[in-house]
Formats: structure tokens, sequence, C-alpha cells
């Protein structure tokens, strides 16, 4: 009993613990966001381990699930920034300049590329699915996330595209390509470390929520009623993204699986390139990390409970997923 709570629930609980570490330990994660390359070295090995595990037949098969594709990118893009801009002029404090810009920076950006991902595979869903639109709303935020902040809060994102392309391709593309190239050659070969293999990306999605949590530690100690309003605000948002992706996956009658993964994908925000548009282009911006920071811990624990849940839904027996 008490070694399966903690197999279950290990992830979790470090989540949890990692909350007090970040804030009031926050000169290693501090580290690892200042070096620019830690976080995608990992990205991509996360990336590159999921393209190891995944049938290339399953993940070609994808292209054509557009029902599922289309109901995650529209969450991403529109309702998420369409339900944000409600709550942040609902909850934002009168005169404060700073409030909506902060709240629509992590309302406009793409889903996770990392915790989507690996928490759909701890669920059972379709984690080919995943990769697909999250590799997807990454692709098209180069276009869409800087539209959403001009026409919210009037704002200038230009990102250098040739950059991002070739930034997209040796972390996601690249990754997942030399993966897939792997497997028939070392998949049989793996049976012994497989479950080693299904650690590492919650390992990873650690470290990010450590680094974030130190990224914004100054401003989280601080408390006080702003960062009440943005917790509420953030709380409401997931809320309407989970309720909403619910709802739209039955009314699609997508299988058990593919329900799992439009859910988590379609109710998830990334945190990294939303602390990248906050340094860039809203420097005078106090708090613009702190919706980006609760919302990304919020939406980890929240969807790590509902891990048990998919499960059921998906009738998940006691086998390897990898």
């Amino acid at each position: 009993m008490n070694g399966d709570f903690i197999k279950r629930y290990w992830f979790l609980t470090a989540l949890l613990c990692l909350i007090p570490v970040g804030l009031w330990a926050p000169g290693p994660g501090l580290y690892v966001k200042e070096q620019g390359h830690i976080i995608p070295v990992f990205v991509g090995l996360m990336l590159g381990l999921s393209g190891f595990s995944m049938d290339t037949s399953s993940l070609v098969r994808q292209v054509f699930n557009w029902r599922a594709i289309v109901a995650v990118l529209t969450s991403t893009f529109v309702l998420a920034p369409v339900a944000a801009y409600g709550l942040a002029h609902w909850l934002r404090p009168e005169g404060d300049p700073h409030f909506l810009s902060a709240m629509m920076i992590m309302a406009a950006q793409a889903g996770t590329l990392a915790s989507a991902l690996a928490l759909t595979m701890m669920a059972g869903g379709n984690r080919e699915l995943a990769l697909m639109v999250t590799v997807l709303s990454n692709s098209l935020t180069v276009l869409l996330t800087p539209f959403i902040l001009e026409r919210a809060v009037g704002a200038t994102v230009q990102f250098n595209t040739s950059a991002m392309v070739l930034r997209m391709f040796l972390i996601v593309l690249l990754p997942i390509l030399i993966g897939q190239l792997l497997r028939p050659k070392l998949w049989d070969r793996t049976q012994s470390i497989r479950p080693a293999l299904k650690i590492i990306p919650q390992l990873i999605i650690l470290l990010f929520v450590y680094a974030g949590f130190a990224s914004g530690a100054d401003t989280l100690r601080r408390g006080g009623e702003l960062l009440v309003r943005f917790l509420v605000a953030c709380i409401a948002l997931h809320a309407i993204l989970l309720s909403a992706m619910v709802v739209v996956s039955g009314i699609l009658k997508l299988s058990g699986p593919d329900r799992t993964a439009v859910i988590i994908c379609g109710s998830q925000k990334t945190l990294p390139n939303g602390v990248y548009i906050w340094i860039h282009f809203f420097p005078t911006n106090p708090y613009g990390a702190v919706p980006l920071v609760l919302y990304h811990l919020f939406q980890l624990i929240v969807d790590t409970l509902l891990v048990s849940k998919f499960e059921k839904l998906n009738g998940m027996r006691k086998v390897d997923k990898y």
C-alpha cells in the first residue's frame, strides 16, 4: 500500500516540496535560467526519448486527427487569451498598468512541450497526439503570440523568425528525428531500462518548475493582495480551459486516450518562452513572471492529481507504456 502510494504520488510530492525550495533557495534555479543552454538541452533530451519510444506509424496517423488538433489550438490561441483578458479586467487593481499585460503574456503562450507530453504519457493518453499538438502550437507561436499581445495590450513583439525556426529544429524536431531513427536498432535492447526512461521526463519537469519558481522568487515572497489576485485569475483560467476541453472532447466523441491528450494539452501554458517575452519586450513590468509561474505550478498540480482519473478513462492497466 505504501509502496503503491509512493509510486503514484512521488511526482506530486516532489513538486510541492520544490515550492519552498525555489522560493527560499533560488540560487541553483536562477543559474539554470541564466545559462541559456541548460533548459533547451533538457527539452531536447525529453523529446528525443519521446521520439525513441513512439511508433512511427502511430505518430504519422496523428496528422489526420484534425478534430483533436483544432480543438487544442483553438483553446490555446483563442479561448485562453479571451478568457484571460476578461479575468484580468475583472481582477486587476484599479489604476494598475501592469496586471493586464502580465496576464496576457501568460495567456498568449503555446502549450508546454515537456509537461503536457509527460503527463499524457503518465495518464495513458495518446502521446503521439500530445507530441503533435505541442509541436504545432509552439511552431505557431511565432505568428500568433505577437498578434494576441498586440490586440490585447497594444504591445509590439517581434521575434527573430529565422532564429526561432532554427531553434525549433534543433531543440524539437532534430531530437525527435534522432529518436525515431534509433528506435528500430535499439528499442528491443532497452527492455531493462524502460522504467528509468519513463522517469527521466518527470525529473526534467521538476527541474523546470524549480527554475521557474526561482525566477519569480522575489515577487512571490512579497505576496500580498496582488499575488492573491493573480492566483485567483490563474486558477479560474485553468478551470475554464479544462472544463472547455472536457466538454468539447466529449461532443467530438473522441476516444479515451485522445480525450486525455486534448484535455491536458489544451489547458497548459509554457513557461520558458513567456519568461523570454517578459524580459525582452516587457522589461518595465515588475511582475510579468508571476502569472507564468503560478499558472505553470497550478496546472502541474491539478493535472497530476487528474492522472488517476485519466487512467480510469483509458482503462489503463499496470503495463509499461514505453
